[in-house]
């Protein structure tokens, strides 16, 4: 997305929008750490199954752990990407908006140091 092409009102809906769920997803202590859990859970069932693959052969409930681990530490991975890009996206509208607004006041002080002038 181009910021440059957005409109300030815009930006700061969407600057808005981004900054209301990242406090959403930060404000759950509980939601983080079972999200942690799972993925911990996710690992051990990946890892078990592969292990009774070779332990005991190739099984229904040895596939089921297998897909039920890389489905869970998939799900990490794009939730965990997701979250990165969302607060460097959030971090990228805001230094536009900051620009933007130091580039509007010295504009301002330009005009008024005309006027001064006799």
């Amino acid at each position: 997305m181009e910021l440059k092409s957005q409109t300030e009102a815009e930006l700061i809906s969407l600057r808005d929008k981004l900054d209301g769920w990242c406090k959403q997803h930060q404000s759950s202590k509980w939601g983080h750490r079972l999200w942690i859990l799972t993925v911990i859970l996710g690992v051990l069932a990946l890892n078990l199954g592969i292990a009774d693959i070779f332990l005991s052969g190739i099984t229904p409930v040895n596939i089921f752990l297998i897909v039920l681990g890389i489905v869970t530490c998939f799900s990490w991975y794009k939730s965990d990407k997701q979250k990165k890009t969302n607060t460097k996206f959030l971090a990228e509208i805001n230094n536009e908006l900051v620009r933007r607004n130091s580039t509007a006041e010295s504009n301002d002080r330009s005009s008024e140091i005309d006027h001064v002038a006799p």
